[in-house]
């Protein structure tokens, strides 16, 4: 886990998606370190983290955050999760409510109308094309370094998990972000995410795909920090 930073608050937590690690964060992170602490784990079997017996599912990887947030006593922090880790925070907030001061949703998934594997990937290599060539060097080697059959195995829980009917349990503010050009998380599925929630904001950030928080990490950290306006 990388942690960065300085004071006691604001502090962040940022939660990142199916195969990756917390190295695609690193802007996002250079921008809240500036005003505040930030957490970032690399999730059971990802990155630099040991790999477990099986794939956990999304409310297993949601106690891993709260084990994390109770043993550094963190206190009220903004929890950031993007694409599967948008639906790993909605969980952690679901089962313990008021832990958290703000959720922020990062091209969450998945999106109701293409929840299939094939799909999925389709709008994956979709959005690569739009993404910067440095993000998917690195993201390759993420992917390489988790491998088919652990990835293959993590998408199918992604794929049980309805953040559908659990965000409306939702009681903290939430914000819901998508890339302007995002094929993963459309604009229709973020609008269907917002409007069940008990409070959100919907932004789209412009000039952006998935990986939204890498190509606009400024944009993205005033969301987080709270400045929707």
């Amino acid at each position: 886990m990388t942690e960065s930073g300085t004071g006691e608050s604001p502090t962040y937590v940022l939660v990142h998606g199916l195969g990756v690690s917390a190295r695609y964060y690193h802007p996002l992170t250079e921008q809240l370190a500036l005003g505040g602490r930030v957490f970032v784990p690399d999730m059971p079997g990802f990155g630099r983290s040991p790999r477990p017996a099986h794939p956990l599912s999304v409310p297993a990887l949601a106690r891993v955050i709260a084990d994390l947030i109770v043993d550094r006593g963190l206190v009220a922090p903004v929890v950031v999760g993007h694409s599967m880790g948008a639906q790993v925070v909605t969980e952690l907030v679901v089962a313990h409510p008021g832990v958290v001061t703000r959720l922020v949703l990062l091209g969450p998934v998945v999106n109701t109308e293409e929840r299939t594997a094939v799909w999925q990937a389709a709008r994956l290599g979709q959005d690569s094309v739009r993404e910067p060539l440095r993000l998917n060097a690195m993201l390759t080697g993420d992917y390489l370094r988790c491998g088919p059959r652990w990835y293959n195995a993590t998408v199918a829980q992604m794929l049980a998990y309805r953040i559908e009917e659990r965000l409306p349990q939702v009681t903290a503010p939430v914000v819901v972000v998508r890339g302007q050009h995002d094929p993963i998380a459309p604009g229709r599925w973020i609008s269907k995410l917002a409007a069940i929630a008990q409070e959100a904001t919907e932004v789209e950030v412009g000039g952006a795909g998935h990986v939204v928080m890498y190509s606009q990490p400024v944009a993205v950290a005033a969301l987080c920090r709270g400045e929707t306006s």
